[in-house]
């Protein structure tokens, strides 16, 4: 077996710069609505707390939580999520964060693929 030569962290900032670039078409005749740009709230927010801008990382939560709040039909298990990853970062664990945000990402592309239910 043959050992990656990268350090853990740059493997882990390209596999989330790899994994933001592709969407997952939505399903036929879905009509969803705009979780585009919470999807990149919450990218931005995880490079911020890679690249230790924890301050950055909390706005761009907050911002998400805010456009979550004004979307009818947007992911509970997200709003769940963001709050969880905004409470880490306050407490300045920014691992368990980026866990959070990882999975409010995931929720949120569900919520797309569902048509923008959850």
């Amino acid at each position: 077996m043959q050992q990656n030569p990268l350090p853990s962290s740059v493997t882990g900032i390209d596999s989330l710069i790899h994994a933001a670039g592709h969407h997952r078409p939505l399903a036929p005749g879905a009509t969803t609505t705009n979780l585009v740009p919470l999807l990149d709230d919450v990218r931005d927010a995880m490079v911020a707390i890679y690249c230790d801008h924890d301050a950055q990382a909390a706005h761009r939560i907050e911002h998400a939580r805010s456009l979550l709040r004004d979307q009818a039909g947007a992911s509970m298990a997200a709003w769940s999520l963001l709050e969880e990853a905004a409470f880490h970062l306050r407490l300045h664990h920014p691992w368990s964060a980026l866990s959070a945000l990882r999975q409010a990402g995931d929720a949120l592309l569900m919520a797309r693929l569902d048509g923008g239910r959850a």
